[in-house]
């Protein structure tokens, strides 16, 4: 079975080649994987026009404590070592599997819908 193509259109495309460029042009993705970036048009099975729209490589994240993310919110106006020791310690004591798993889980798709790939 052939597998469709996706086209996007008339998007701002920043690119990470030896120039940098920024131009605006069309992407053409087949299995998951960017196979052309063109500034004339791409033809795809599916296409989505993507004016007024910016693709731009994916972010990657260095340092993330996903564990903590359920605990957002909770103390913010303590300094480091006080909110550590004071309120996240003790909230990560009571993890249990499901809650750490829901904890990584949002965290994973907040990153995604943010644009984070790595």
């Amino acid at each position: 079975m052939e597998t469709l193509s996706v086209s996007i259109e008339n998007a701002k495309i920043v690119t990470m080649n030896e120039k940098r460029e920024i131009f605006e042009g069309s992407i053409s993705i087949r299995e998951g994987k960017i196979e052309e970036v063109l500034k004339e048009k791409i033809k795809g099975d599916v296409e989505i026009d993507g004016k007024g729209k910016m693709v731009i490589p994916g972010l990657i994240q260095t340092h993330i404590h996903c564990c903590q993310t359920l605990f957002r919110g909770k103390a913010e106006d303590m300094e480091l070592l006080d909110w550590l020791e004071r309120r996240i310690y003790g909230f990560e004591a009571n993890h249990t599997p499901q809650s750490i798993y829901d904890s990584a889980l949002l965290s994973a798709l907040e990153l995604l819908n943010s644009g984070t790939t790595t």
